[in-house]
Order: structure tokens, then sequence, then C-alpha cells
């Protein structure tokens, strides 16, 4: 079994100290997740690591080496 967020990992992500908050964010960014007997979203991080790295939007470009040829 996974490892699951913690409260503050929680508001890292989302921004929000609320659970009511967060878990609106999380459901508006399309994450699945439970809800616990208080109230927070459960998360596990495998989700996030599985979607961070799938995600091509949200990679850094590098460099455009081609560009370097047309200076000389």
């Amino acid at each position: 079994m996974g490892r699951f967020l913690t409260k503050d990992d929680l508001i890292e992500l989302t921004g929000y100290k609320r659970a009511t908050e967060q878990r609106q964010w999380l459901a508006d960014n399309g994450y699945t997740f439970d809800v616990r007997g208080d109230g927070r979203a459960a998360l596990l991080w495998d989700q996030i690591e599985v979607r961070n790295s799938c995600d091509k939007s949200r990679r850094v470009p590098g460099p455009n080496l081609a560009a370097l040829d047309r200076i000389k």
C-alpha cells in the first residue's frame, strides 16, 4: 500500500487549508481521492508521481540548439 499525502502536503498541493476547499480543488483538477472520516481528502503519493511523470505539458522545454546554427 502506498503512502498518503499528509495534511501539510495537501495544503501545499492545493493552496488551501480547509478540507472542503482542498477536496474541491482536487476534484476540479482531476484527482481521484477518498474522503476520510474527518472530512480530509485521502490521496496517495503514487497518484501524484504518476500524474507528474506523464504530464508532458508541465515539463520545461530544453534550449533550442538548432537556433545556434542560424547565428553563424
